[in-house]
Parts: structure tokens; C-alpha cells; sequence
């Protein structure tokens, strides 16, 4: 089962009284919209959630991910109503940490018996006394460089628990996710698009009912921070 988003960027909820739909056509009509707008690198899914804690009754949401954020959307019956929300929100991390330090450690001994077997072949000589002190030298930020291309190519390891280490984190970010114009508007495409198609989903619903389409006010997020 996923774990529940981790920080919440943004958020909205709505109520509508003497009104039924069918949870399931809310959110494959959703899912249309979506693929309707063909918007690159993400994953359209579904996510059970507990109500509460072990044993409790699961409630299904369409999760709409992009990276390590997602959109998760809620429509379910209330009463003589229905429910609709969406959560934006960071996925949590997953075992990412000691995925990369398991990998760290498994690549020092390897390292180890190569600088062993290039100093046993240049043994005694001037060049190799020069050489094996470069070789370990320039062979730890190179190591560090593969593994942090991988992670952020997605290959093992978790971008975020990276992110959040002290020093590496910071070095990581400033190599390969720098803050950019281009990222900070790519979250706000993908945020903007699927805010939109569940709108357009919500206010179709509402007409066909022969009630009044729900204003722009009606539709902002009670609360909204940035995601890149």
C-alpha cells in the first residue's frame, strides 16, 4: 500500500448537496482529461489509503505523479451529497537512503583491491608513486559523480533522501537539480494542467445535472506552495 504524501503543497475540497455520481466515472473521466492533454513524464494510477490506522476500512483515490509529486483525488459519497478533493503533495522517499550508502560501501572495497592490484603492478616505480595517490585521488569525486548521475536518471536511490542528506545534498543539488527557470515552470504546467482537467471534469458533472458551472473562485486551492 502507499504511504501517505509527505508534505502537502496545495489543497482543495468542495461539498455538493442533493448530488450523486459515481466515483468510478468521476475518476475515468478525469483520467480522459488527462491523457486528452498528452503531458509528459507521468504516471495516472490507483492508490488505496487507510481511513485510519491497521485494520481500518481503505478508500481508493486516482493518484496523477509527476517525479516525486503527486496529484491525489478524492469523490465519494457524503450523505444526500458528494465529496470531491484533491491533495498536492511529495511522495515519500522509500528505502533511498541505504540504497546509496549500500552502494557507497560495496564500491569501497571494490575500489580498495583495484588501487591494491595498480600498486602491486607499478611497484617501485617512480610513476606509480605518482599515480596510485591520483588514481585515489580523482577515483572518489568520479565514483561519487556515476551515483549521482544514476539517482537522478532514476536507475536506484531516492533523489529526495539525497536532497536531504547535509553537504551532499547541497552538492548534489547544485550538479544535477538546480534550481531553473525550466523546472519551476514545468511544475507549474503539470500542477495548472491537472488542476484544470478536474475542473473541466467537475463543472461537465454540474451541467449535465442542470446546475450552475463553479466559478474561478470556487476552484482555487485553499492553500498552494511552490513544487519543482
Amino acid at each position: 500500500m502507499p504511504q501517505h504524501p509527505d508534505g502537502v503543497l496545495s489543497h482543495w475540497h468542495t461539498l455538493f448537496e442533493d448530488f450523486s455520481t459515481s466515483t468510478q466515472d468521476f475518476y475515468r473521466l478525469v483520467e480522459e482529461a488527462i491523457r486528452r492533454r498528452n503531458l509528459p513524464g507521468i504516471e495516472i494510477s490507483r492508490v488505496l489509503f487507510g481511513e485510519g490506522g491497521i485494520g481500518t476500512a481503505k478508500r481508493e483515490y486516482l493518484r496523477i505523479s509527476r517525479n516525486r509529486v503527486a496529484f491525489d483525488i478524492c469523490s465519494a459519497p457524503y450523505g444526500n451529497g458528494h465529496f470531491f478533493s484533491w491533495w498536492l503533495a511529495k511522495i515519500p522517499a522509500k528505502y533511498g537512503l541505504l540504497t546509496v550508502l549500500g552502494i557507497v560501501i560495496l564500491c569501497l572495497p571494490v575500489w580498495a583491491v583495484f588501487q591494491g592490484i595498480l600498486l602491486k603492478m607499478l611497484e617501485g616505480s617512480c610513476f606509480g608513486m605518482i599515480l596510485v595517490p591520483l588514481t585515489f585521488l580523482l577515483g572518489i569525486p568520479v565514483i561519487l559523480l556515476a551515483l549521482g548521475l544514476a539517482v537522478e536518471r532514476g536507475l536506484f536511490g531516492d533523489e529526495e533522501w539525497v536532497l536531504s542528506t547535509p553537504w551532499i545534498g547541497y552538492l548534489y543539488a547544485v550538479v544535477f537539480t538546480p534550481t531553473t527557470y525550466y523546472r519551476l515552470d514545468t511544475a507549474m504546467m503539470f500542477r495548472d494542467s491537472v488542476r484544470v482537467a478536474v475542473n473541466e471534469v467537475i463543472n461537465a458533472l454540474r451541467e449535465e445535472k442542470g446546475l450552475r458551472l463553479l466559478g474561478e473562485e470556487e476552484l482555487l486551492p485553499d492553500r498552494e506552495e511552490e513544487a519543482s
